[in-house]
């Protein structure tokens, strides 16, 4: 897979012969192939015999020196040259593309590294090889400036007393690790790393998009998480996911990207899983990367609202400043946010920042941020576990008082609420009775919510006592189909909403 482009300069780039005083002219169909492919995620970088200042300053002056990272502009053999550029940029030579005019260059280059591409300019159809390889390339985004950081670190290293672990406590490394649903916002990324990564993809895998979000999803069956990481160089954006399957207790999907390496991110994620999975098999990379806790790097929280809501920025287009709905459904919110055409004005629960019924019974609740429209996802709570030690009383009116204390009080704020209730109707085995969330209970207390609606006109309902229960791994865990109705009626109620307000500020 194509990933890196290393251009001669003379007759390649440019015209002419610089060092030798000839008035260079830029190809300009070249030019513009440079920034097409930095624009597609394939960086350009140089390998030109020629004076470095010289060279740079007719590259700034034809507007092209910032399209370019790992530049080696000197007169040096251009083979291991180009080498270190592949090792600096931490790529593999197969995923190299090297252009020259020069068929000795190409030739040299080929025999130091027999799995470089190369291609010779001066063939008649060259530009429209390297056309045909731009239009081959599909979606993708510049990844020059994440060259550029790396670059800039790279050279503080090599510049650097003492050891690299000692130079990385110095850069000030910090990683985040979404979890489960909260890593639907970023499928479209992850996929893209499984599918692109090869060296650093220690499972192997590949994956459709469709069915990553569905294993995603799928938090009966799988645990994930994403890796994002940013230091006193900048933001390097997501350089890795870790999939688990729950039964098996086995790694689905490892994967780095390689501007991740050397920076301990692997053993961090490695020590994530440990917290939840502490017997999980990791020796068939135990050559690859240290599995030593990295203590140069600062765990933060993706449930800090400034580190979540910087992430979810970079991939939710038109994130609003202030949420118009929250979905209350633990780790079910983030399904229904992602299949919502409002997804940007969504805010959503994902345990530890989550609504629990129980809160309204000691007031914590009211320390919680509502915007005017809620979803509240009544099922959560049917279970003991959400109660602790009050879960012996909820059978006994707790319940019921604290429906009504959280009914009392949205409407005193003026939200509105949409309660889904989860079917009474399903099959026995859907039910969790070792959670003493039975069918029993939930007609119960499916019963006090139609019994709110009745008295609070702040509360709307929705049943899935109609909903098909192949679309449910569970009463309380639903499956892709199920999400996205839930989310298009979601989305329907709130367009009603905002209708019904528009029509009173009328």
């Amino acid at each position: 897979m194509l990933k890196l482009i290393i251009w001669d300069l003379d007759e390649t780039l440019w015209r002419g012969t610089l060092a030798d005083g000839d008035a260079v002219a830029l190809f300009e169909d070249r030019a513009a192939l440079v920034r097409g492919f930095n624009a597609r995620g394939v960086v350009s970088s140089i390998c030109s015999k020629n004076d470095f200042e010289p060279a740079k300053r007719m590259l700034v002056d034809l507007g092209l020196w910032d399209e370019f990272v790992f530049a080696h502009i000197a007169f040096t053999p251009k083979a291991p040259a180009i080498r270190k550029i592949i090792d600096d940029m931490q790529l593999r030579a197969c995923d190299v593309l090297f252009v020259d005019d020069n068929r000795l260059n190409l030739e040299e280059v080929r025999f130091a590294l027999p799995e470089i591409q190369t291609l010779d300019i001066t063939q008649s159809d060259a530009d429209a090889q390297l056309q045909g390889l731009l239009d081959g390339l599909s979606g993708g985004r510049s990844r020059v400036e994440e060259y550029r950081i790396l670059e800039r670190k790279l050279h503080d290293r090599d510049s650097a007393a003492g050891s690299n672990e000692d130079f990385l406590r110095s850069c000030g490394i910090k990683a985040c690790a979404p979890f489960l649903m909260d890593n639907l916002d970023f499928a479209g990324r992850i996929a893209e790393l499984i599918n692109r990564s090869n060296q650093l993809n220690y499972t192997q895998s590949r994956v459709e998009l469709a069915d990553l979000e569905a294993r995603i999803i799928d938090v009966v069956g799988y645990d994930s998480w994403s890796i994002f990481a940013w230091d006193r160089y900048g933001h390097y954006g997501l350089v890795g996911f870790v999939m688990v399957d729950r039964v098996t207790q086995a790694f689905v999907h490892f994967v780095y990207s390689c501007r991740a390496m050397h920076m301990g991110l692997e053993a961090y994620a490695l020590h994530k899983v440990r917290e939840k999975w502490p017997a999980i098999d990791a020796t068939r990379w135990q050559d690859r990367f240290s599995d030593a806790r990295p203590d140069w790097i600062e765990d933060c929280s993706f449930h800090d609202p400034k580190v979540r809501n910087s992430l979810i920025a970079e991939q939710v287009t038109g994130l609003a400043e202030a949420p118009a709905l929250r979905i209350m459904f633990d780790c079910q919110s983030g399904g229904i946010a992602h299949f919502s055409r409002h997804r940007s004005r969504i805010e959503f629960d994902n345990n530890p920042r989550l609504f629990a019924l129980r809160s309204v019974w000691d007031g914590s609740h009211v320390d919680q941020a509502y915007p005017s429209l809620v979803v509240y996802g009544a099922g959560i709570d049917y279970a003991d576990p959400r109660w602790g030690e009050l879960a012996s009383a909820i059978d006994h009116g707790l319940y019921r008082e604290c429906v009504r204390r959280f009914c009392a009080f949205i409407e005193a704020q003026g939200i509105r609420a949409l309660i889904v209730l989860p079917p009474d109707n399903a099959a026995d085995g859907l039910y969790r009775p070792h959670l003493n969330h039975s069918r029993d209970r939930t007609i119960r207390f499916n019963r006090e919510w139609w019994t709110a609606a009745a008295q609070w006109k702040c509360i709307d309902i929705v049943d899935l006592s109609q909903a098909d229960g192949a679309d449910m791994a569970d009463v309380s865990h639903y499956r892709p189909g199920l999400l996205r109705e839930l989310a298009e009626t979601i989305d329907g109620w709130l367009d009603a909403a905002a209708a019904t307000s528009l029509d009173r500020a009328a």
